[in-house]
């Protein structure tokens, strides 16, 4: 597709009404998406577009669509489309594919195999270990993680995979967008380590109904879907149904029955979803891949830790321990416990947390 195509087509997809839908009927009716700017008025009534819509687009017509796109271009924005060879192959043949998808960085990374790590923005402490821990052992293994770029489980996940390999962002907004705003930075850095997606144009915002079709998107661009935390009812469940569809894995990492958390990746078990232990439970469905997959992980050299510190760490394995649990738990006095806690954090094992709690570092 020509550079004046695609500036036409994003200017008219930037046009409230002008959807997924509406822009592959553009091309069965018009033919091509210059044709469809440069249509008269007659023409545009005659054709589906709503009355609102047809002003519009008359309206935007008075602005040459090259000078939008190239400001676009400069802001690092690029445009693919279904019929072009960069376009990703798994998302190409799903129900409802998005024509254009908007991005940020390297859309060639999808080329590989990809997982998604989706789950709870209001994660637990085991939640988003866990969604790091994936993350990080998926990417050093040459897989593509995939999420959301929410708050909880989807931010450690591509936290993880940034510490080893490559991740990509599939938002529910347009690119010019970072929500939520607290992950301005991992946004960057994600663009600069694999890719930050969207099938929205610009300066549309994070809405409510943008979410599911985000979602189909992050299953769609993936072999399989992992689910780390999910209550009853949850976005993330809503990417599994769309993976079952898609005819793609679905994996749940199994929580404790107490959690409310933990209630909506339990069912998915119950109802067939492979449970996630560890990496292995993941990697073992994929042995048409594994020859292009790195070699073994290499095991991380453990510091000697006194049997004391052994004591701290076995219990706050999972979850966050107070000071007077440990205290309790281990039978150091409080000089000595505050005294391996300070050593602990400072060589990174520990993290110490608001209210005098301390967790494990995954």
């Amino acid at each position: 597709m020509d550079r004046k195509e695609k500036a036409c087509l994003c200017s008219l997809h930037s046009i409230n009404g002008i959807g997924t839908k509406s822009i592959w009927k553009i091309i069965e009716s018009f033919g091509s998406f210059q044709a469809c700017y440069e249509s008269s008025e007659k023409r545009l009534q005659a054709s589906f577009f709503a009355k609102d819509v047809v002003e519009s687009i008359i309206n935007v017509k008075n602005h040459d669509p090259e000078t939008r796109f190239d400001q676009m271009t400069a802001a690092g924005i690029r445009v693919v489309t279904w019929d072009e060879e960069a376009y990703p192959a798994m998302l190409r043949h799903i129900h409802n594919p998005p024509y254009v998808l908007y991005y940020r960085g390297q859309i060639d990374c999808l080329a590989g195999t990809a997982i998604a790590l989706v789950g709870s923005r209001l994660a637990s402490y085991y939640g988003k270990n866990t969604a790091r821990k994936l993350g990080r052992e998926l990417a050093a293994r040459g897989i593509v993680v995939v999420s959301g770029l929410a708050r909880g489980i989807d931010s450690e996940a591509h936290r993880g995979a940034l510490e080893t390999g490559q991740t990509v962002a599939v938002l529910g907004c347009g690119l010019d967008v970072v929500y939520p705003p607290e992950n301005k930075k991992l946004y960057s850095e994600i663009a600069d380590n694999g890719a930050v997606v969207s099938e929205f144009p610009c300066h549309i915002g994070p809405e409510p109904g943008n979410f599911p079709m985000r979602n189909r998107i992050i299953s769609g661009l993936c072999r399989g879907v992992v689910v780390i935390e999910a209550q009853e009812k949850s976005g993330a469940l809503i990417t599994a149904d769309f993976a079952l569809e898609q005819g793609r894995d679905v994996f749940a990492v199994p929580g404790p029955i107490n959690s409310k958390s933990s209630v909506g990746t339990n069912n998915l078990i119950k109802q067939g979803a492979k449970l996630v232990s560890s990496l292995e439970d993941i990697i073992e469905e994929y042995e048409d891949v594994a020859s292009t997959l790195s070699g073994e992980l290499a095991q991380p050299v453990l510091p000697l830790l006194s049997r004391e510190e052994n004591q701290i760490l076995e219990s706050i394995e999972n979850d966050p321990g107070h000071f007077d649990y440990l205290l309790d738990r281990t039978g150091l006095n409080i000089g000595q416990l505050s005294t391996l806690l300070l050593q602990l954090e400072l060589r990174g094992i520990i993290t110490a947390l608001p209210g005098n709690y301390y967790i494990k570092q995954s």
